[in-house]
């Protein structure tokens, strides 16, 4: 897994990681979007829409993308179709756990598990502290060169996601989730005010769930299903937790039918659940860490026919201190780091 602080203006913040990692760039291109550089000039039509849409709502993440490519001495439109990839043409399946919880010995807290596709290593992941001149201090985690803003800001605002197929489509319209998830971690200081921003905003993209947190305890969880608004869902009264996997909790988005994947869906939910409503998870770091190494792929809740995602890294945010513990590996396997902002 790679690490970088980067600050300063946006654009330099991409030349940044640019430089740093500008073979390493190249080789993950090349290996998960052979067909885009292979036939940039086909995808050039959906980069040029994408960048006039990013240039409207956040154009600061066009501005890292220059500089990103021009720090790895690459094409910019190269550059921006790889950042936005799932957008340009959808096509990895990602699995994940998120638990949310409000009332910890720690203060509240987010803990995740990135759960990839066996073809998609650990060793392409970044955890990245950014320092903007204009904007808030954040520490996110993702795709090397991809505009991922799963993370925590310096407000105490955490966001954790993880993917959930439907067959369903609710138009063309929208912007990337990259992209809106860019804005709220920049803009938002609280639930109430990324709840509001998502309310007004059209999602298109790979489908998927996505839990937010803050540092008052307060929690949402967002459906998101291509071509829409988000669906907003508070959490259980009398719940200190909010959780997802990768299906639609509320009914009201279809479900893909996929057997291998919901399986380990459904059984991560359920341990989840039935060790927070039995209180035999401890409600502090130590107790999520050891939730989501209970959970992670391959493990207990594997079918045990090959599964068909494995953890990539395990992360937990404590919002109240401004702390990320990460495993860059899964947690069985790996030892936990820490970063601050």
């Amino acid at each position: 897994m790679f690490t970088i602080e980067t600050s300063g203006s946006w654009g330099e913040m991409g030349e940044q990681m640019g430089e740093a990692f500008s073979c390493e760039l190249e080789e993950c291109m090349h290996t998960f979007t052979p067909w885009l550089v292979a036939d940039l000039a086909r995808y050039r039509p959906a980069i040029r829409e994408l960048s006039q849409l990013l240039q409207a709502l956040c154009p600061q993440l066009v501005e890292e993308s220059e500089g990103l490519a021009r720090g790895a001495d690459i094409a910019t439109d190269l550059m921006l179709g790889y950042r936005f990839f799932n957008e340009i043409r959808s096509w990895l399946s990602e699995g994940c756990s998120v638990i949310y919880l409000a009332d910890s010995e720690d203060g509240p807290l987010l803990g995740r598990n990135s759960d990839l596709s066996p073809g998609f290593e650990a060793d392409v992941q970044l955890r990245r502290i950014c320092r903007p001149n204009d904007g808030v201090a954040r520490i996110q985690t993702g795709y090397l060169g991809l505009a991922g803003s799963i993370g925590l800001n310096a407000h105490g605002l955490a966001i954790g996601g993880a993917s959930a197929h439907t067959p369903a489509d609710y138009g063309e319209d929208g912007l990337p989730a990259q992209a809106l998830l860019f804005v709220v971690m920049g803009q938002c200081q609280s639930v109430a005010d990324a709840r509001a921003f998502m309310a007004c905003h059209v999602f298109r993209g790979k489908s998927l769930n996505l839990i937010a947190g803050d540092v008052s305890g307060e929690s949402v969880l967002f459906e998101m299903p291509p071509g829409r608004t988000a669906l907003a869902w508070d959490r259980v009264a009398g719940h200190d937790w909010q959780l997802c996997t990768n299906f639609f909790l509320s009914g009201e988005i279809p479900i893909s039918p996929e057997v291998d994947y919901l399986e380990s869906a459904y059984a991560r939910y359920g341990r989840m659940t039935h060790c927070l409503m039995s209180n035999q998870t401890k409600r502090s770091v130590a107790g999520l860490k050891s939730l989501l190494t209970d959970v992670a792929q391959p493990g207990l809740c594997d079918s045990g026919r090959g599964g068909v995602v494995k953890t990539a890294y395990s992360q937990v945010m404590e919002l109240k201190n401004g702390r990320m513990h990460l495993t860059p590996g899964h947690p069985a396997e790996t030892a936990w780091e820490t970063i601050s902002l």
